[in-house]
C-alpha cells in the first residue's frame, strides 16, 4: 500500500539523515532539488547530496543508504548515475524516486551556489562544509564564457548537418541533428542571455528561467508537427540563435541587450 507521500518523504530524508550521519567518512548532507527551491509537488524526487573524505567511502556508503532504505520500504529498483544512484521504493508510487548524490572535497562547492541551485536544506554539516563564497563563481564564469566563444565559432557552421540531412530527406536523422546541433546550442544561448547563472542547465527549468513569451516561442520552434515542417523550424531557430550570438556580443561590450516581449 503507497504511504502518503509527504509523510514517506519525511520518513526517508530522516531514515538516511540518521543513518548517514553516524558514518565516519560522511562529513556532510543536504538536501537540494525541488526542495532548494520551495517547489515540492507531488512530481518531486528526492534530491539528496553528501560529501565524502575519499573514494574508497562510497561503495559503503551507498550500502549503508540502502539498508536505512530498506528500513522505510523495500528498494524495487536501483539505477547509478554519477555523480549518484536513483533508489525506487515500493511504497512511493509511480513519480518518487530518491536521487542520493556522492561529492568528494574538490568537486562538491558549485552545487552550493544558491543562484544555481537554490537555498539547500542542510541535513548535518561536521564542520563547515556547507559554507559558499561568492569568489567560488569564477571558475563557472571561465567555463561559459569559454562556451560562448566556442558557440560563436561552431553554430552557424553545423548547420549544415542539419541543412544536408533535410535536402536527402533522411527525416529521422534530420530531426536528431536538429535536437543535436540547432536546440541544444540554442537552449543555452537562450540560457546566457536570459538566465546566466544557470547556462548549462539545459532543458531542466526552463519554463522557470526562461520569460514566458521567450519559452512559448521556443516551445512552439521545438515542436514539429510534420517532416515536412522541418526545414522552417530550423531557419527560424538559427536566425534566432545568430541574433542571441549578437547580442551576447552587444553585452560584453557594455551595450544593454533588447528586452524580452
Amino acid at each position: 500500500m503507497e504511504i502518503r507521500r509527504t509523510t514517506l518523504r519525511n520518513r526517508i530524508v530522516s531514515a538516511l539523515s540518521n543513518a548517514l550521519s553516524t558514518l565516519p567518512f560522511v562529513l556532510a548532507g543536504w538536501e537540494g532539488g525541488s526542495a532548494a527551491f520551495d517547489l515540492v509537488d507531488e512530481y518531486s524526487d528526492i534530491d539528496l547530496n553528501f560529501l565524502l573524505d575519499g573514494a574508497n567511502a562510497e561503495e559503503p556508503f551507498y550500502a549503508a543508504v540502502q539498508l536505512a532504505l530498506e528500513e522505510v520500504s523495500p528498494v524495487v529498483a536501483c539505477h547509478s548515475e554519477p555523480p549518484g544512484r536513483y533508489f525506487k521504493l515500493a511504497a512511493s508510487g509511480d513519480f518518487l524516486l530518491v536521487d542520493v548524490c556522492v561529492f568528494q572535497k574538490g568537486d562538491y562547492v558549485e552545487y552550493l551556489d544558491p543562484e544555481r541551485h537554490g537555498k539547500l536544506q542542510p541535513l548535518f554539516d561536521k564542520g563547515e562544509w556547507l559554507r559558499f563564497k561568492p569568489s567560488e563563481r569564477d571558475s563557472q564564469e571561465t567555463r561559459r564564457a569559454k562556451r560562448s566563444q566556442d558557440l560563436e565559432e561552431w553554430f552557424s557552421v553545423s548547420q549544415s548537418f542539419v541543412q544536408k540531412a533535410i535536402d536527402r530527406g533522411q527525416e529521422a536523422e534530420a530531426l536528431a541533428a536538429f535536437w543535436g546541433y540547432t536546440l541544444k546550442p540554442l537552449v543555452e544561448l537562450l540560457r546566457m542571455r536570459y538566465c546566466s547563472t544557470r547556462w548549462d542547465f539545459g532543458m531542466r527549468y526552463l519554463q522557470r528561467d526562461l520569460p514566458g513569451p521567450v519559452y512559448n516561442q521556443l516551445r512552439d520552434i521545438m515542436f514539429v508537427g510534420e517532416p515536412s515542417d522541418l526545414k522552417e523550424h530550423h531557419a527560424k531557430a538559427v536566425v534566432w540563435g545568430q541574433l542571441l550570438l549578437q547580442e551576447l556580443e552587444l553585452s560584453r561590450a557594455g551595450d544593454p541587450p533588447p528586452k524580452a516581449g
